[in-house]
């Protein structure tokens, strides 16, 4: 161990030289005891534990260090779609060819998932406070270090045969301004946006799986005023801690519950995520009807199609604000805002 902090001090001293050259002087023996050194060092979070040993690895190799991170958690079969900035998602079930989602379409890789990959996966689930029981078979959680964000959903047995992991790649915070700029949406369509959130509306980005629906709420979450007090109910981290923000983040499966504890917290905004099952509906009903504002996603291929899921769950459609995502393939996946709708 003396010797490794040796050549660590050693390395920190010839940084500029192997930078000028093009290489890195430390060994592949020595990464690896530093890999495990790295292991057995916790911070507070996960988050924070990874952020730390990717920026001890940096300094030493920038070509290694996303590899070398991954590795201290059993992660490494990741490492190298996220170092493809092409790679958007990877799914992940043991045994079997690992499929990834590329800008322009899905493709099988030449790469076998590995069962430790899905074990090192509910792990950090277990890290993270996730209930890993029979009543809670599908979950997500995020997981984030240096630039990259990745959202990872679980789904167990008995609701599929073999356990599967589905992983979101996200390798830079993107806001309503990158948005506008990729054509994702105008800047008419922003600034109606904005108007909404000003009236108060309540809004809920609705769209296809994988259109994007998750990052535009984020960035709407950065034109709301910083002071405001808001409030997470989710069951993944979808949105990053920021200490400019007035913030808390609830990790729970019962939306509806949290929503009326909120009323303690004399908040001004609130996110509930994803809207999937009846109890969720009922936690934006309920939101909604005591005056907070409330934000959310959907899955639906249309306005028209929105409105229906909303209606058949008692949701009025009166203050509310849906902005309709499409996503469509061509020579590369094209993802937009389609249509806002506020009756």
């Amino acid at each position: 161990m003396l010797r490794l902090l040796t050549r660590l001090l050693e390395c920190a001293e010839c940084k500029r030289s192997c930078k000028e050259k093009g290489v890195c002087n430390f060994r592949e023996e020595e990464t690896t005891l530093l890999i495990s050194l790295l292991s057995r060092i916790y911070k507070k979070t996960i988050d924070e534990t990874l952020d730390f040993r990717y920026d001890v690895l940096r300094k030493i190799n920038q070509n290694t260090a996303v590899h070398a991170t991954l590795a201290t958690v059993g992660l490494e079969q990741l490492a190298e779609f996220l170092e493809d900035d092409d790679v958007e998602d990877v799914v992940l079930i043991p045994g079997r060819p690992i499929y990834v989602t590329k800008r322009y379409g899905k493709e099988k890789t030449g790469k076998i998932s590995e069962a430790k990959t899905l074990r090192a996966l509910l792990k950090i689930a277990h890290l993270k406070g996730v209930e890993l029981t029979t009543a809670n078979p599908s979950f997500r959680y995020g997981l984030s270090f240096g630039g990259y964000r990745l959202r990872v959903s679980i789904d167990l047995p008995p609701i599929v045969p073999h356990p599967q992991a589905y992983v979101r790649v996200h390798r830079k915070k993107i806001t309503a301004k990158d948005l506008v700029k990729s054509g994702f949406l105008t800047g008419e369509q922003l600034r109606e946006i904005v108007a909404w959130l000003r009236e108060g509306r309540h809004v809920v980005v609705s769209g296809p799986p994988g259109s994007g629906k998750t990052t535009l709420l984020a960035a709407i979450d950065d034109l709301i005023p910083p002071h405001l007090q808001r409030v997470y109910i989710d069951e993944a981290d979808e949105f990053e801690d920021d200490p400019n923000k007035n913030q808390i983040k609830i990790r729970s499966v019962n939306k509806a519950k949290e929503v009326l504890a909120s009323l303690n917290r004399n908040i001004d905004v609130i996110f509930i995520g994803e809207l999937q099952y009846e109890e969720h509906f009922a936690a934006f009903r309920t939101a909604s009807e005591l005056g907070l504002q409330t934000l959310a996603t959907m899955h639906a291929t249309s306005v028209e199609d929105a409105q229906k899921r909303l209606e058949r769950r008692g949701i009025e459609p009166q203050n509310i604000g849906i902005v309709q995502l499409s996503k469509k393939y061509g020579d590369i996946i094209e993802r937009k805002v389609a249509a806002l709708y506020a009756k």
